[in-house]
């Protein structure tokens, strides 16, 4: 299965420490994985994702197990605070985890500095997070 991060789990060393058989993905059918159009990065405390058709968010794109998906679940506190949705993305079935909630609330420098750290992991563009 394929997984669509675009908060701390675009973060390397937390994805393995999660699921250490996740592989990140950079190129589908010779395409770079960079960025999903129709939607904008919000934040609610943690990274969400909300449609816009005007906008787009930065991604990563994993290929996962069964098991590491199941440990997603649980670190994303599914289904109470993030739901799955898929989506199809390059001709590829994709899942990804969208909030219950669009509250906007601040996230804290710590967990910014994770997700930065993924930004410069999967070579996004950093400025999107620093307009935001």
């Amino acid at each position: 299965m394929y997984y669509i991060a675009y908060g701390s789990n675009l973060n390397f060393k937390l994805m393995n420490s999660r699921c250490p058989r996740a592989k990140p993905v950079f190129y589908v059918n010779g395409f770079r994985v960079n960025k999903l159009f129709g939607w904008r990065l919000s934040f609610n405390r943690y990274a969400n994702i909300i449609k816009d058709k005007n906008s787009f968010v930065p991604i990563g794109l994993w290929k996962i197990t069964k098991h590491c998906e199941k440990e997603l679940d649980i670190y994303e506190n599914f289904p109470m605070l993030y739901s799955k949705i898929y989506l199809k993305y390059k001709s590829i079935k994709t899942m990804t985890y969208v909030m219950n909630s669009n509250k906007l609330l601040k996230p804290s420098n710590t967990y910014l500095k994770l997700i930065y750290q993924g930004y410069e992991d999967f070579n996004l563009d950093l400025n999107y997070l620093k307009n935001i």
